[in-house]
């Protein structure tokens, strides 16, 4: 597969049908960004700061099928842009990364956590944040919180 460098082409599974799927579809989009940058050296430093106006249709897709699966617009809106960002700032620490630091410059205690395990907890709270959400009352399905 060919990556062009400054469009960064994304593989992402489109958004399968049913409410039941849509955070098993959130959780692989993320996933399956992250696979991409990561297939490119720097791959996340080309994309960081792109504007993905050449794609304005698969997004739209993504938005509507979140909406359809009970997420308030703005809410789906919020959660792509933060799971976006949180994802390539992931990649980023992970590409930047030269290896397992010197373990005498650490302290005992140092928490030692592989980038798999840390994006896939990250993932974990953006997707519990976006349910709390989704299911606070008051909150309507597809009705954009006031900006």
């Amino acid at each position: 597969m060919r990556l062009d460098a400054p469009g960064l082409a994304q593989v992402v599974h489109r958004p399968g049908l049913g409410e039941r799927r849509s955070k098993a579809w959130f959780l692989e989009n993320s996933r399956s960004f992250r696979r991409t940058l990561l297939m490119r050296r720097d791959g996340a430093r080309l994309h960081a700061g792109s504007t993905p106006t050449g794609d304005l249709d698969r997004i739209r897709r993504k938005m509507a099928f979140l909406v359809s699966s009970g997420v308030p617009e703005r809410d789906a809106q919020m959660a792509m842009l933060a799971a976006s960002r949180f994802t390539v700032g992931c990649v980023l620490e992970e590409q930047a990364d030269t290896g397992a630091p010197d373990g005498e410059d650490l302290p005992d205690d140092f928490p030692v956590i592989a980038h798999e395990e840390a994006f896939e907890a990250g993932l974990a709270l953006i997707l519990g944040g976006l349910d709390q959400r989704s299911a606070a009352p008051g909150r309507t399905s597809g009705a954009p919180s006031p900006t």
